[in-house]
């Protein structure tokens, strides 16, 4: 991207907007290298990430790691053969390493929620084989711990022992001579790594021993006594063991973590990269960001830009601090190569419109979320501005040379599609030709394929833009009662200049400003006269259209709220019948019981038993079908696109897909459907239903139709046998299990069965045949041929 445009729209300043939330040193470095691009791919690629870090984020999570040190020296040093690492530089880079290790592990869970963020924190090599040997085994302060190694272990032991023996030696010594005026005071200390004791110079020859020191005054002298010379010998030599181990480990640890070093430093930039990513969701949702997308399915070089309530980030963050609130822009030009006109008042905001453009711009090159409601840009291969004064006294420029030089660089360096951004085009030359200049200007980068934004003063400017297809005006608004800016941008208006009344209102005296108002030429002030009464007309059009479209989402809001309350007075209607009938039910049912407890005859009351389940049945069938009926002012039925006939509650239909037979269960006042299929109820659209001929409430098929509210199905009839073996059981026993046998057969479709019962007594097949002869579901019965049990078994014929 252009140097000079990154430069005047303050894209590093954009940055430092995003630097505080930044946590690690290679975050931050990777924040430095931002850069917009102009790869389509690439732009695309960054732009899904942080769209999905954003959304990371808004879900109260923290992508990347916490506070890291920088592993760059540490990695710088440990790429030198051979080289010793410190054990304090080991422990931060194994911290460093099991951070990444812990981040890889954290975004495998949400894998799958945000792919592109796992594929980058799944691209973290798995360093946990070389973390596990050496994490835990470095001291905060640095020193190895004694589980560094067995040898390591076996020295300190023998260290620690040495140590307090030497120790309670000296105590004794201490001890024996604290009364003899020998000591300068009773305690132990080191000199040279031996432990010694203070003696007094003049009392020197009473403690045998090495002299290791001096006080300052020569009064103390600092005495290593005779009988812990050995021991401190060997105390020495176990420290230098204890240095050469201590070494021996660092180096085979530095040595491991060499050859890890591309794993190493591959771990290093994903981190820094998700630190990134993390810091760019946060920054998004405190600036309220969107991600950007592209127009018309990617054809980026097919259309133009569409933003929506955006804000410029370091203008709303600098108005938000102080409690003010910005205002948002909405901009739209409607093809790659289209121009926006943007006039009005000088300090109307046009500038800030025309920043504003070009910074949202770079910031999706960038892929980069942006603060607006919504935000469609193609994907540039340039985004140019020619913003502020480029006067140069060293180079001989004047403003407007060194503007005209700018953008004759622009035009050799033009490459589409573009944005190009123009302030002010052609001033600082005579009115006239500055006119034709600024249309001759952006005219060209418009044929050259770039979108342009040009802020202007000019009438011809404004006028061309009026008058060319692909181009058009804006105005900054301004209030008409105060003359104050809104820093509104009014689409589709050329604005007024106004230096003459903003001369005024700064403070230029009233005299001038009157004068210069006389020397306006009497055509100009009509032109600007009806200027102000367009702008007028066009400010009560909007305050019009605007009222309008307010009572239109006033009466949509009112219409959707009866309907709503109308949905909930039927909801309540239905539960409040269905918990009646429900009640009403089970009433009956307890009515029904306590009846038959009553009946001291069991072969009675079984039969008496299976006609109230029948007759039960059947009134909760009926119950249910007008529980589905269309409520008060509910449509009856509906007719659907695809279906042969009309379908309304209780109608029994088949289901595209489906071989069952399915219940219309309601038809909601949208007509939309549900059904009772397989003992679950579904929505579905009305085209992939088709009605059936509704039967007799009495005839076989009506008495198979699941009712709304039963939730069975019938199994296969593989699932139910065809016979049941009654030989053993009692009169009562036996009736029960062929209730329950009979029920399972016709739910299962059978046809027919067998009932083994057996000759005997004759008392048990007796009772069976009575029970049979009143039960709903049997047709017919008869004796079993002689191949089948003859008169041991009975055959039953099932109803349909």
């Amino acid at each position: 991207m252009d140097a000079r445009t990154l430069e005047v729209l303050e894209f590093d300043r954009l940055k430092e907007l995003i630097e505080p939330l930044v946590k690690t040193p290679g975050g931050r470095r990777a924040l430095t290298g931002l850069v917009p691009v102009s790869d389509p791919d690439e732009i695309r690629r960054r732009r899904d990430l942080s769209s999905e870090a954003l959304v990371h984020h808004k879900e109260g999570e923290r992508l990347g790691p916490g506070p890291l040190e920088d592993p760059d020296p540490i990695l710088e040093r440990l790429a030198i053969g051979g080289l010793m690492l410190e054990a304090v530089e080991i422990a931060r880079l194994i911290s460093i390493m099991s951070a990444a290790d812990a981040l890889r592990e954290s975004m495998s869970a949400s894998a799958s929620r945000f792919p592109l963020l796992w594929r980058e924190a799944g691209a973290i090599p798995d360093l946990r084989p070389v973390t596990r040997q050496i994490a835990g085994r470095i001291a905060a302060d640095g020193r190895l711990e004694d589980t560094a190694s067995p040898e390591l272990a076996r020295i300190r032991r023998r260290l620690a022992e040495l140590e307090a023996s030497v120790q309670r030696a000296m105590q004794e010594i201490l001890d024996a001579s604290a009364d003899r005026g020998v000591l300068q005071d009773a305690y132990i200390t080191v000199r040279g790594s031996r432990f010694v004791i203070p003696v007094r110079a003049e009392a020197r020859s009473q403690v045998p021993g090495v002299v290791h020191g001096r006080s300052s005054t020569g009064a103390t002298l600092f005495v290593e006594p005779l009988a812990t010379l050995d021991a401190n010998n060997e105390l020495v030599s176990l420290r230098d063991e204890e240095g050469s181990e201590t070494a021996r480990i660092l180096t085979a640890w530095s040595d491991l973590l060499r050859g890890m070093l591309p794993a190493i430093g591959q771990s290093c930039a994903r981190l820094a990269a998700l630190d990134l990513l993390g810091a760019i969701g946060a920054f998004g949702v405190a600036h309220e960001c969107v991600a950007a997308g592209e127009p018309g399915a990617r054809a980026s070089i097919q259309a133009g830009l569409s933003l929506r309530e955006v804000r410029h980030p370091m203008l709303d963050a600098g108005l938000r601090s102080s409690g003010r609130t910005p205002v948002p822009l909405t901009v739209d030009i409607e093809s790659a190569a289209g121009a926006l006109i943007l006039s009005g008042p000088n300090a109307g905001g046009k500038t800030v419109a025309l920043k504003t453009i070009g910074l949202i711009a770079l910031m999706n090159q960038a892929g980069l979320p942006v603060p607006a409601r919504a935000a469609i840009l193609p994907c540039y291969a340039l985004v140019a501005a020619d913003i502020g004064d480029h006067q140069s006294i060293a180079e001989s420029l004047s403003t407007f040379s060194a503007r005209m030089v700018r953008i004759g660089t622009l035009s050799r360096t033009l490459q589409a599609p573009a944005l190009v951004l123009l302030d002010e085009v052609g001033a600082g030359t005579d009115p006239e030709e500055a006119g034709a200049l600024a249309v001759a200007v952006v005219d060209h980068f418009r044929r050259r394929g770039a979108a342009v934004v040009a802020t202007t003063h000019h009438e011809e400017l404004k006028t061309w833009a009026a008058a060319t297809p692909g181009a058009a005006n804006a105005a900054m608004e301004v209030d008409e009662r105060t003359q104050q800016p809104t820093y509104r941008l009014r689409p589709g208006a050329a604005g007024r200049s106004g230096g003459i009344d903003l001369a005024g209102r700064l403070g230029l005296p009233g005299d001038i400003v009157e004068a210069a108002r006389g020397r306006l030429s009497s055509e100009r002030r009509e032109a600007k006269e009806r200027a102000a009464r367009l702008e007028q007309m066009v400010s009560a059009q909007e305050a019009a259209l605007a009222d309008l479209e307010r009572q239109r989402r006033e009466l949509a809001a009112r219409g959707a709220a009866l309907e709503e309350q109308s949905r909930r007075d039927q909801e309540e209607h239905r539960l409040q019948w269905k918990k009646a009938t429900e009640s009403a039910l089970a009433s009956i049912q307890k009515a029904q019981d306590d009846l038959l407890t009553r009946i001291s005859d069991r072969t009675t009351q079984l039969q008496v038993r299976a006609e109230a389940r029948s007759a039960s049945r059947a009134l909760r069938e009926e119950l249910e079908r007008q529980l589905a009926a269309p409520a008060p002012g509910e449509p009856a039925s509906v007719t659907g696109a695809g279906t042969r006939g009309t379908l309304r509650a209780g109608q029994r239909v088949t289901v595209a897909g489906y071989k069952d037979v399915a219940l219309v269960d309601s038809v909601d006042a949208k007509g939309r459907i549900r059904i009772l299929i397989r003992g679950k109820r579904m929505s579905v659209a009305p085209g992939d239903l088709t009605p059936l001929e509704t039967p007799a409430r009495d005839s076989p098929a009506a008495r198979r139709a699941m009712p709304p509210g039963v939730r069975f199905e019938r199994t296969r009839q593989t699932e139910t046998p065809v016979e049941i073996n009654l030989i053993g059981a009692t009169v009562e026993e036996s009736l029960e299990r062929l209730d329950r046998f009979l029920d399972d057969a016709w739910l299962a479709g059978h046809s027919q069965v067998r009932i083994v019962h057996g000759h005997g007594t004759g008392r048990l097949r007796a009772a069976i045949g009575k029970f049979l002869d009143a039960h709903p579901h049997v047709a017919s019965r008869a004796h079993a041929g002689e191949r089948s049990g003859g008169a041991g078994a009975t055959l039953v014929t099932l109803r349909d």
